[in-house]
C-alpha cells in the first residue's frame, strides 16, 4: 500500500469520525416538535389591538399539566386563564424604538371554528386557546409624523426541551392590518427572531373597534367577546416568509437532517437521490396542503412517533435490507413517509387562513414547499457528495454485502438519532 493511499484511508476515516459525531451532537434544532400559533394585529390610531392564538401542548407544558388534564374542562379553562399572564410576558413589542406593555383584555377556550367546546371528546387536537392583548403607542410615537416601526419578538417556551437536547421551536404567524383590515404585512416569528412591520401614518388616521372585551376571570365560563373581523390573510407578500419558513423547517429539524441523510446514505447516482428527494418534498407537500385545508389531519401522538419511527426504518434498512434501500422500493418508503412527515405541519397555517381566498392560500403553501425543497437539496447534496467521495468497497470479511463500512456505521448513527427521537415522542404522549 503506498503513503498516499494510507493518508487517503486516514483522511477518510477522520472525516467519518466527524460525520456521526455531527450527526449525533444535540444540537439547537427542532422542527418537530414545532407548535403553530398566530399573532393578528390591527394597528389602530393610539394602539396596537391584538388576538393571539396558543396551542394547548403550550398551556399544558407552562402550567404543567398531565395529558390527562387535557380532557378535563374545568382543569383546562382554569390554566388558560392562568396561562395568560404568560403570553403577556413572553411576547414583546417596540413602537417606534420603545418598548412597550402588553395586556391582556381576554381569554377563552376555542375550537377551530370559534366557538368554545361544552365537551370533553372535541380536544385537545381542536382547540386553541386565544388571548385579546392591547398595547398604547408611547406618547412620542403619536406626535411623531411619517411611518412607525412596529418590532414583534416572542420567548415563548424559551428554555423548555421536549426532550433532553430537543428543544421545543413555537413560532407564531403574524399578521398586521391597519384599522380597515387591510394588510400592512406578514411575516413567521421565530423564538428570539425579531420581525418589524413599517406602520403608515394614513393606516392610524382613523379609529376603528377591534378588540373590546371585560376583564380575564380565574374560570371563564361564558363565550367573551371576539374580533368579528379578523386582519386580511396573506397575499402574494407572504411568499418570501413561507418560504424562508419552509427552508427554516427543514435546516433545523432533526428529524429532515437523519432521515436525508439515511436516504444520501443508500443513493449511488445524482440522478437516484434527486428522485428520491423529489418524491418525498412531492409527498411532504400533498398532505401540508390537506392538512392547511383542514381535510386531513392525524394527532401529534401519532404523527411524531410515527415520524421518528420513520427514520430508524429507513436507517436499519440501509443496512439490513441494502438491495431494498438500493431499489425502487426505497421510493416508495420516501413516499409514504414524506406523506406523515407533512402532517407535521399547518397548524398555525390552517388557523389563519381557514376563511381566506384560494389564491391566498395557494401562495402561502407554494412557497412553504418551495423552501421545503430547496432545504432538501441543500442538505441532500452536500451529504451524497461526502459519502460518495468516502465510499470505498467492504474490507471486513463478514461485512453485509454492498453496504461499506462508511454506510453501515453512518446508517446505524441515524438511526440512534431516530431511536431518541422517538423515545422522546412517545414519553411526550
Amino acid at each position: 500500500m503506498t503513503p498516499s493511499q494510507l493518508t487517503a484511508i486516514v483522511v477518510a476515516r477522520r472525516l467519518t469520525k466527524f460525520l456521526l459525531l455531527l450527526l449525533l451532537l444535540p444540537l439547537p434544532a427542532g422542527a418537530h416538535p414545532f407548535l403553530n400559533n398566530t399573532w393578528q394585529v390591527l394597528a389602530e390610531s393610539n394602539r396596537l389591538a391584538m388576538r393571539v392564538t396558543a396551542t394547548l401542548r403550550e398551556v399544558a407544558v407552562i402550567q404543567g399539566l398531565a395529558p390527562s388534564q387535557l380532557t378535563n374542562l374545568p382543569a383546562l379553562r382554569n390554566a388558560v386563564s392562568n396561562h395568560s399572564a404568560y403570553v403577556a410576558s413572553h411576547l414583546f413589542v417596540e413602537i417606534g424604538g420603545e418598548a412597550v406593555s402588553l395586556e391582556v383584555l381576554d381569554h377563552q377556550l376555542l375550537l377551530e371554528d370559534s366557538t368554545e367546546p361544552e365537551d370533553s371528546d372535541k380536544y385537545p387536537d381542536l382547540t386553541h386557546a386565544a388571548y385579546d392583548l392591547e398595547c398604547r403607542f408611547p406618547t412620542n410615537a403619536t406626535s411623531a409624523s411619517g411611518p412607525l416601526r412596529a418590532r414583534f419578538r416572542h420567548r415563548t417556551l424559551d428554555g423548555h426541551n421536549y426532550a433532553p437536547g430537543i428543544p421545543w421551536d413555537p413560532f407564531y404567524v403574524l399578521l398586521v392590518a391597519d384599522s380597515n383590515r387591510r394588510s400592512l404585512g406578514q411575516e413567521i416569528v421565530r423564538l428570539n427572531a425579531a420581525v418589524t412591520i413599517e406602520l403608515p401614518s394614513a393606516a392610524l388616521s382613523t379609529s376603528a373597534t377591534a378588540v373590546s372585551a371585560p376583564a380575564p376571570s380565574p374560570v371563564t365560563n361564558h363565550p367573551p367577546a371576539k374580533v368579528e373581523h379578523p386582519p386580511a390573510a396573506p397575499g402574494f407578500a407572504a411568499f418570501g416568509p413561507f418560504l424562508r419558513h419552509g427552508l427554516h423547517h427543514v435546516l433545523t429539524g432533526y428529524d429532515h437532517l437523519l432521515f436525508l441523510a439515511a436516504l444520501a446514505l443508500a443513493s449511488r447516482s445524482w440522478r437516484r437521490l434527486l428522485a428520491i428527494i423529489g418524491i418525498f418534498t412531492l409527498a411532504h407537500s400533498i398532505t401540508v396542503t390537506l392538512a392547511a385545508l383542514g381535510w386531513v389531519r392525524l394527532p401529534p401522538s401519532i404523527v411524531e412517533p410515527i415520524i421518528a419511527g420513520s427514520i430508524v426504518f429507513v436507517a436499519l434498512q440501509n443496512v439490513l435490507a441494502p438491495t431494498g434501500a438500493a431499489g425502487s422500493s426505497r421510493l416508495a418508503v420516501a413516499f409514504g413517509f414524506g406523506l406523515i412527515h407533512g402532517l407535521g405541519f399547518a397548524g398555525g397555517l390552517r388557523e389563519v387562513l381557514q376563511q381566506s381566498p384560494t389564491t391566498s392560500l395557494a401562495i402561502t403553501i407554494l412557497g412553504f414547499c418551495i423552501g421545503v425543497e430547496l432545504g432538501h437539496l441543500a442538505v441532500g447534496a452536500p451529504l451524497f457528495g461526502i459519502f460518495k467521495a468516502l465510499r470505498k468497497p467492504a474490507p471486513e470479511p463478514f461485512a453485509t454485502p454492498g453496504v461499506t463500512p462508511l454506510e453501515r456505521w453512518s446508517s446505524v448513527a441515524v438511526a440512534a438519532g431516530g431511536a431518541w427521537f422517538l423515545w422522546a415522542a412517545l414519553r411526550s404522549i
